[in-house]
Order: structure tokens, then C-alpha cells, then sequence
């Protein structure tokens, strides 16, 4: 922890923030810190992947393997990756807690060194204070503080939207991002790659080259659907039958747990899913402390999104955002259309959506600004 607190205080110095701004950066730490000890004691009490991905039974197949021989996607990645600490050095499931929490934080350390740099700008400065804020919204946390996939996924985001923001200096972060999405969960960074190559062609260094990089990118990601479509028609069939077919899969599967918070996405129509990704659990669906935060969480981006509406209908469409802005976006829908069609579990969802909702959270208090500034110059 103290190694942390000093390297807060080097990186900091070392990108010129203010006294002000370091003292966030602490505040930051400590309320990560203290989230994840919360997912700590919500995973002893209720259990869950985090501790499976930590304490490999001793009698698993896992643990015969040699170290690289668990070099792999998705879980397999987790266990490759936590094996050193947990099963060779002995670490207990709270010491893998810091780990991660750690980890993580450096993409907060990540994030407001974007929102600094895209929001020094404006000259109101409660402004650039209140956007920090948004860094605060206790979903995110709770879900990357802890020992899981989260944690690696926001990390690798982060990596890609700096890389895309102060491209090309930090181009390595785009690549190395991508590559620890893929590792973590292949479906998600694949997602990243395709936002990736619709955004960053537009990059005011890249647009001399537009002719040659347009059709690159889009050869490269009608490539990733070709893959997708080819290995999955390996195994089912070429045919489109197989997409529809392993979608009811996985809804009857997450169903056949018969969780609390399980809802009939398959029955609903397309607003009534998005706005089960996007808002729900509602705070009225709340059954008990868990489903309560969510609800009260959701019920902020309800009144978020109505701002970010009502100030997109005034400025009427005319929206100038960061490009690394437009990445997340870009991402975040896609992912919430896929997990429209693919998951039927409010819980799942909060922690599927964690990732990337405070980015919407931020565009939303762009258009707001920009709304504001321009009420004010009339």
C-alpha cells in the first residue's frame, strides 16, 4: 500500500497535476481500496468466480499443469495469471484482493489523466471538478477492486483509450490494451478491436492517409466477423441457424440457475432490453442492499441520460467529442446490443456493463456543458 501511495505521488509529479488534484488521486485510492475490501467480504459471504479464479482447488487438473502450460483465453488466462501468486508464493485471497485493486486503479490513474487532458479546456473549473466525480460512481469500483475479469477489462480499456488520445506517442498502449482484452474475455476485445478501427482513422495525424487506412479498416473488421462466423460455423455448421440457436442456449443456461434478478429478455422487445441494460434494476425492483445500490446508481443515469438527451436535441446533433470518447461509445453500445441478446440476469448485467457506462456518464456531461456554454453566449 505505501508502494502505491509513493508511486501516486511520482505520477502525479510527474504529469504536473496540482496539490488539488494529487489529494483526488489519494481520495481515489483510498475509496477503491476500501470497495474492494467490500467485494472481499461479499465474496467470502456469497461466493462467486473471483475466489475459484484465486484459490485453484488442489485437486483440479489446473494444478498438475506447469505454470505456462495454463497460458490461454478467459479463464484459463485467470489462472495462468494469478498461479504464480496464489499457488507458488502462497498468497491468500485478500493479499490477490490488493493485487487486482492495484491493478486496477491504475486505469482510474488512466482515466483522469484523460479527463484532465480533455477537459482542461473549459474554463470552469467546477466543471473539470464535478466530470472527476463520475470516477466515484461505486459500480465500476466494486466490480474492478476485486480479484476478476473486470478488474483486467477496465485496465485494458483504459490502456486503449490513452493510447488513442495521445496518439501516436502512447500508440504501444493501444496494442498492448487490446491484447489483454482479448486474454481476458476474446468476445470483448474483439468489440474494442472494431471500435478501435472506426475511430482511429479519423485521427488528425492518420487523415493524410485516409485513402490507404479507410479501406484497411474496414477490410480488418469485416475480417473479425468472417472469423467469428468461420469458427463458430466449424463447429455448427455454415449456416445462420447456429447464431439463433446458441443465443437461446445461453438464456435457457443463465435461467436454469433460477437467480433472484433473472428477467425474460427473449419475451421483450428491443427498447424494453436496452432499457433493461441500460437502467434496470430499477430502485422500486430492490430486494435487498446489493439490488438497492444498483437501483439507486441506475436511478442517477436515468436522470443523466434525460440531461444528455435534452441537450442533444438542443444542440441538435452538432456533438465535437474527444475521439477517445467516441471509442468508449462505440464500444459501449455494442456490447450493450450483444448483451441484450445474450444475458437475462440484472446482476450479470451490472457487472458485464460496469466497464464502460462512466464514459457514457462522461459524454453526457459534455453535452451538457457544451449546452450550458452556448444558453450562455445567447
Amino acid at each position: 500500500m505505501m508502494v502505491t501511495c509513493y508511486g501516486i505521488k511520482i505520477w502525479a509529479h510527474s504529469q504536473g497535476f496540482s496539490s488539488n488534484q494529487t489529494a483526488w488521486l489519494f481520495g481515489l485510492w483510498i475509496y477503491h481500496l476500501l470497495i474492494g475490501l467490500v467485494f472481499y467480504r461479499y465474496i467470502l459471504a456469497n461466493g462467486g468466480d473471483s475466489y475459484r479464479y484465486w484459490a485453484i482447488d488442489s485437486g483440479s487438473p489446473v494444478t498438475s499443469k506447469g505454470w505456462w502450460d495454463l497460458i490461454g483465453t478467459g479463464t484459463n488466462f485467470m489462472y495462468w495469471f494469478n498461479y504464480p501468486f496464489s499457488q507458488m508464493a502462497g498468497l491468500g485471497y485478500l493479499s490477490g484482493t490488493f493485487l487486482y485493486a492495484s491493478l486496477s486503479y491504475f486505469g482510474f490513474l488512466l482515466a483522469f489523466q484523460l479527463l484532465n487532458a480533455s477537459s482542461n479546456k473549459f474554463r470552469d473549473k467546477v466543471f473539470s471538478q464535478v466530470i472527476a466525480l463520475i470516477l466515484f460512481f461505486p459500480n465500476v469500483h466494486f466490480w474492478t477492486a476485486g480479484i476478476g475479469k473486470e478488474a483486467f477489462l477496465w485496465l485494458g480499456l483504459l490502456m486503449v483509450l490513452a493510447g488513442i488520445h495521445f496518439f501516436s506517442d502512447k500508440f504501444l498502449l493501444i496494442i498492448a490494451g487490446l491484447l489483454l482484452s482479448l486474454m481476458v474475455r476474446p468476445i470483448q476485445g474483439l468489440v474494442l478491436t472494431i471500435s478501435v478501427l472506426m475511430v482511429l482513422p479519423f485521427h488528425k495525424t492518420l487523415l493524410p492517409y485516409r485513402k490507404k487506412i479507410f479501406p484497411l479498416a474496414i477490410f480488418m473488421i469485416l475480417s473479425i466477423f468472417a472469423y467469428r462466423y468461420i469458427k463458430g460455423s466449424l463447429i455448427y455448421g455454415f449456416n445462420l441457424k447456429w447464431i439463433g440457436d446458441i443465443l437461446d442456449w445461453q438464456n435457457q443456461f443463465l435461467a436454469s440457475f433460477g437467480g433472484k434478478s433473472s428477467v425474460d429478455m427473449q419475451g421483450y422487445n428491443w427498447i424494453e432490453k436496452l432499457v433493461t441494460v441500460f437502467f434496470r434494476p430499477f430502485i422500486w425492483e430492490a430486494s435487498h442492499f446489493w439490488s438497492m445500490a444498483a437501483g439507486v446508481e441506475n436511478t442517477f443515469l436515468v436522470v443523466i441520460f434525460c440531461f444528455a438527451v435534452y441537450s442533444l436535441f438542443y444542440l441538435k446533433g452538432r456533438i465535437k467529442l474527444p475521439l477517445y470518447l467516441w471509442t468508449a461509445l462505440i464500444y459501449g453500445m455494442l456490447l450493450s446490443v450483444l448483451y441484450s441478446i445474450t444475458l437475462n440476469n440484472l446482476g450479470i448485467i451490472m457487472r458485464m456493463k460496469s466497464i464502460y457506462f462512466p464514459f457514457f456518464i462522461i459524454i453526457a456531461f459534455h453535452l451538457y456543458y457544451k449546452l450550458a456554454n452556448k444558453r450562455a453566449k445567447v
